[in-house]
């Protein structure tokens, strides 16, 4: 399949996509971020990039962060099953997708109109804030101290 000229009605390349997963192709990845980008409907998108993200293997993973973190942008929403599947993620014991995941949860923070968040995404976007606050403190700190 060309990746490239996926077709340009949604559900064609939702069709599509699905199609990439049951063959277990190795670009489906890359064609989920395709679906993100050209896709103005969360509730099309969602489903396969929850997909990606469930699957076993890292690089996919975060190739259905990376099209979560553009369906939000594209359309300033997310569903709570999609938030569900990212939070587990945020304490992977792989620094790679917990740090992707980290980035995602930021981009929700941003582009969703918070009082559609849940409490834990409001409370881990506070501790991230005090840590950079608290870090940029104990730099200063550090510099007082060291140029006596």
């Amino acid at each position: 399949m060309d990746w490239g000229n996926l077709p340009h009605d949604p559900q064609g390349c939702a069709d599509e996509v699905d199609a990439a997963f049951e063959r277990d192709d190795p670009l489906v990845g890359v064609a989920v971020i395709g679906l993100s980008l050209c896709n103005d409907d969360a509730e099309v998108t969602a489903p396969r990039a929850r997909r990606a993200i469930a699957s076993g293997g890292r690089q996919l993973r975060c190739q259905g962060l990376t099209a979560v973190s553009h369906m939000v942008r594209r359309t300033g929403e997310i569903d709570d099953v999609t938030l569900e599947t990212l939070r587990p993620l945020l304490r992977d014991p792989d620094p790679t997708v917990r740090e992707h995941a980290s980035t995602i949860a930021a981009d929700i923070w941003i582009f969703v109109p918070h009082p559609r968040l849940p409490g834990w995404l409001r409370r881990q976007q506070r501790l991230y804030r005090f840590k950079g606050w608290f870090a940029s403190r104990w730099i200063g700190v550090a510099l007082l101290f060291r140029r006596s």
